[in-house]
């Protein structure tokens, strides 16, 4: 199997990629994240990522969504942490590769060389719709609009030269401590056994399936570009059950998730 070196990596998505663009969005809710405990670990100082270490690729912007904030707010869904959606990181990005490409088929060489990941991005589409209590079954009428937008998305990025793309499926929602928080009940049916919120989870399952078969569409029609997707559900499913062999900080999601039930 061959490999392939990349030259750059660029990354659109949210709270798991941003380095500090919430914060320097002045009239949005990021100040939170530009002071201790943020940072405290591994940087000993307040950088504006919404973590206190290292994130995968440091870009783009916390809190930010699929659809734009027109879009969401003709559903009455409030965007309160950023206006910086997919199509303005689009936007971004376009400038970004115009400032060191003197033309189109020196950027189209360029992008060749690098790879682009698609997200994780989405996840805050649903989670300002469930926080702002709208129903389930609303809430699954977002997944045909926020999937087709990261399809076009991709289809966009391919008529600018990329070639390399990765697609992250959403998280397993119903395993993240605010949702545990905020849909606590009390009847035990509800959990499955990870102490997970089962509803919530079949949502990121059905949202995953039809990414993956979006997907499988853009692999059919453009069969010269590598296309993946990740199993970002999977993956984190895994960390929880095995939180206790994997060291202190996974101990404490699961003896959170615990207390919240």
């Amino acid at each position: 199997m061959s490999t392939m070196k990349f030259e750059a990596i660029y990354q659109f998505g949210d709270s798991l990629s941003d380095t500090g663009n919430l914060v320097r969005e002045s009239n949005r809710g990021g100040v939170n994240y530009a002071r201790l405990p943020y940072g405290q670990t591994f940087f000993h100082r307040a950088t504006g990522r919404c973590s206190d270490g290292l994130l995968m690729v440091d870009f783009f912007v916390a809190g930010a969504t699929a659809l734009d904030t027109t879009t969401l707010a003709s559903i009455n869904i409030s965007s309160t942490v950023t206006y910086s959606s997919l199509s303005t990181q689009i936007g971004w990005f376009k400038s970004l590769i115009s400032s060191f490409c003197p033309n189109s088929t020196d950027c189209e060489r360029s992008l060749q060389k690098s790879l682009v990941l698609m997200g994780e991005i989405s996840g805050n589409d649903y989670n300002f719709a469930f926080s702002q209590r709208k129903t389930m079954e609303q809430v699954y009428a977002l997944i045909p609009q926020v999937v087709q937008t990261l399809k076009d998305t991709v289809i966009e990025l391919i008529g600018l030269g990329v070639t390399n793309i990765v697609v992250p499926g959403n998280f397993p929602i119903g395993c993240v401590p605010l949702y545990l928080f905020q849909f606590e009940t009390n009847d035990t049916s509800k959990y499955d056994e990870l102490h997970c919120l089962k509803e919530y989870n079949e949502f990121s399952q059905f949202h995953n399936q039809r990414l993956i078969e979006a997907i499988k569409e853009l692999q059919d029609q453009y069969p010269n570009v590598a296309i993946a997707y990740a199993d970002y559900y999977s993956a984190l499913r895994w960390v929880i059950s095995h939180s206790f062999a994997l060291g202190n900080f996974f101990m404490f999601w699961v003896i959170v998730n615990q207390l919240m039930l």
